[in-house]
């Protein structure tokens, strides 16, 4: 029985077959060494079947795990190039796609605008195509905003921002166009190093929020975005004196879960180790912010 629980015990601590094979056969010389050992002062146990349950119970069982993890591997990747490429749908075309329906329902769409963007539309979804294929066969370290803006994520972080900030400002959202007062700050924010993943997360945070105050800040005039590391704290603030949409009238169904931007603030926040906050203002306004740690950020590569 003891030798049984060594081979699960070194099924379990092995991560390779090599050092489980290595592991096995060290355990096995040593159950043949003490078995003679004992011998000589006159104690006999059975080394033929001592030594399959250990052989068994450490091949066999170490297999059963690397199969696991392989599957949770390949169930990770496979959810990643999910939530990946909805991402992109959501903060590109889906966008595009809710102007056009604000704009008909409005009825303030001739008909060569509305062709117009329509064929962006177009556009974008099939930018989708060349964005997922390139993350899947080269694992670029790049990101998509828009219909034709790439930008590197080796670069600085604030600058990435700012890139993101000057495109998705220049998108025809209707509360854009009221848009008198604009503060921006963009300080480096690379204390703690971000990965190539949190940047990109907070590239699509910042795509997100922007987008928001576009479609239903509705009078906005001053927009203050702000990018900065104070306190020991780094801040991603978006602020906006427009209407918004005020808690009370959201569907049911963000009250309970958020929205896939929401969504995405979340899966940020705890990537970051940091606090993600949407907040109403008096009389109007909204504050979309993200803070975390120069310190006690968490890191995942």
């Amino acid at each position: 029985m003891v030798w049984g629980f060594l081979g699960i015990s070194l099924a379990k601590l092995t991560k390779t077959p090599v050092q489980n094979l290595l592991s096995v056969s060290v355990a096995g010389i040593s159950l043949v060494g003490l078995s003679y050992l004992l011998l000589i002062w006159g104690w006999w146990i059975p080394v033929v079947p001592t030594w399959f349950v250990l052989t068994v119970n450490g091949v066999s069982i170490n297999a059963f795990y690397l199969y696991h993890q392989t599957l949770k591997s390949r169930i990770n990747e496979r959810q990643y190039m999910i939530d990946y490429t909805f991402d992109i749908i959501h903060n590109g075309p889906l966008q595009t796609l809710a102007r056009i329906l604000s704009c008909t329902q409005d009825q303030d769409l001739s008909h060569d605008q509305l062709r117009s963007q329509l064929e962006q539309l177009n556009q974008e979804l099939r930018a989708v195509y060349e964005s997922v294929r390139r993350e899947t066969l080269t694992q670029d370290s790049s990101i998509h905003i828009g219909i034709d803006l790439d930008l590197d994520l080796e670069q600085p972080t604030h600058e990435i921002l700012y890139e993101v900030y000057s495109n998705t400002l220049a998108l025809n959202f209707p509360c854009f166009e009221t848009i008198q007062v604009k503060i921006i700050t963009f300080d480096p924010i690379d204390s703690p190093p971000l990965s190539i993943e949190q940047k990109r997360g907070l590239c699509r945070f910042m795509e997100e929020a922007l987008c928001n105050v576009g479609k239903y800040a509705k009078g906005v005039t001053r927009l203050k975005v702000t990018c900065t590391q104070t306190e020991g704290m780094n801040i991603i603030r978006i602020q906006d004196n427009g209407l918004g949409i005020s808690s009370s009238s959201q569907p049911k169904k963000y009250k309970r879960s958020g929205g896939r931007g929401t969504k995405q603030a979340k899966a940020l926040e705890r990537q970051l180790g940091g606090r993600f906050k949407r907040s109403f203002l008096s009389p109007k306004g909204t504050v979309c912010e993200l803070t975390w740690s120069v310190s006690k950020g968490r890191f995942w590569f």
